[in-house]
């Protein structure tokens, strides 16, 4: 009993060192020397996207890098709409990619990167920005200047916009604030290296040339950073480069988005944290050994579940003489180190009036994920793309 709560225990207070380091100041990131130099081509993955495609196209035009530095192009994947048509008279470039047999993004973004590079007009970098997001005005400039300080794979902080949707929303605002602002931020303030999350991602191109974007599972983003992980490149975060997205509009497009996001994630876990583990004892590299911790970290949702289910078994163990006492101490240990990461982190990351909201909402969200766990053990189909309804704020 105590060797489960052991493990629990450590998981949780990895989160709340995480949630710590973040709060710490650190000074923004300027550039190098002189002005910006790198070209950039920022890459729209679309898929049916008239409706937000322009907004989009928006606020990459409003960008303060130099315009005469980046140019937009849209990939219209796949579209049964008028995506091509919206794009282009938003003033972007459009490459029409119809490939009904290899549907997503990994598939869209391989085909559009392997036409981008060896043309005559080829960026020094590839920018990747999802088609329903909304870049603050210091999106590229913030990507570029980690990459120009040396940094060849940077990644924004990727949050939800606000607005109406599903009553799990607010939990899943707070989720992104947790998992990609609060433990990149903790990451990086500690020199420790982050993860892409698809959406706001910066990759010069040498490393596209000599690494191919090979990932085409639900968890592309994921799977696509361990590889990097391995060949000794280590993504930067650029807590000063924002991007942000909508929510699920509906319940069921919240569960359908959340199967992808957890099932793509398991099995990201199972295929290569052998292989992190394996690589880290031969090379002897303390870096693939904290990828390997930080990719072996359940999600916040399933700790909690097993903090929950867990501490009541084994005090009842305890009382009935069938455990020691010290063996509840990991337990009780984890069941205070999760809440305490949800609190300092919510307040490192500016939400502090969250916190309380989370704990009211957190059984029914608990509840909620208990049922995505179950559908997963299931079975769950990496490969298979569905496309999430999004609210629009």
């Amino acid at each position: 009993m105590a060797l489960p709560g052991a493990i629990l225990a450590g998981f949780s207070l990895y989160l709340l060192a995480l949630a710590l380091a973040s709060s710490a100041r650190m000074p923004r990131r300027t550039w190098a020397a002189g002005d910006p130099h790198t070209r950039l081509t920022v890459l729209i993955p679309a898929h049916d996207e008239e409706t937000l495609i322009e907004r989009c196209l928006r606020s990459l035009q409003k960008q303060s890098y130099p315009s005469g530095l980046y140019r937009l192009v849209v990939i219209a994947d796949n579209c049964t709409d008028a995506t091509a048509a919206v794009a282009k008279s938003g003033g972007a470039e459009v490459m029409v990619r119809t490939a009904p047999n290899l549907r997503g993004k990994g598939h869209a973004l391989r085909w559009a990167i392997d036409r981008l590079l060896p043309g005559a007009d080829s960026p020094d970098a590839i920018a990747v920005v999802d088609a329903d997001s909304v870049a603050a005005e210091g999106l590229l400039a913030g990507l570029v200047a980690e990459l120009e300080a040396g940094h060849a794979v940077v990644q924004a902080d990727y949050a939800l916009l606000e607005g109406p949707g599903p009553q799990l929303g607010e939990m899943a605002r707070i989720g992104f604030l947790l998992f990609h602002r609060v433990r990149f931020s903790g990451r990086l303030r500690l020199g420790l290296a982050a993860n892409l999350v698809g959406n706001g991602m910066l990759f010069d191109r040498h490393v596209l040339e000599t690494h191919p974007w090979d990932a085409f599972t639900a968890a592309e983003d994921l799977e696509y950073s361990v590889r990097l992980r391995l060949a000794g490149i280590e993504p930067r975060f650029a807590p000063d480069a924002q991007v942000a997205g909508p929510g699920p509009g509906s319940r069921v497009g919240a569960r359908s988005q959340r199967m992808r996001w957890e099932g793509g994630r398991f099995h990201v876990v199972r295929q290569r944290l052998p292989q992190l583990v394996l690589a880290a004892i031969a090379r002897h590299d303390a870096g693939l050994l904290d990828a390997a911790l930080d990719l072996a970290t359940p999600p916040l949702g399933l700790l909690s579940l097993c903090s929950v289910a867990g501490l009541p078994v084994v005090a009842v163990g305890v009382v009935a003489g069938l455990a020691p006492v010290w063996a509840v101490v990991p337990w009780v240990i984890a069941s205070l180190a999760i809440p305490a990461f949800v609190v300092v982190g919510l307040r490192s990351a500016g939400a502090p009036g969250l916190a309380w909201r989370a704990f009211v909402n957190a059984p029914r969200f608990l509840g909620w994920k208990l049922g995505t766990y179950i559908r997963l053990a299931r079975g769950y189909d990496v490969q298979r793309w569905d496309r999430t309804d999004r609210v629009v704020p």
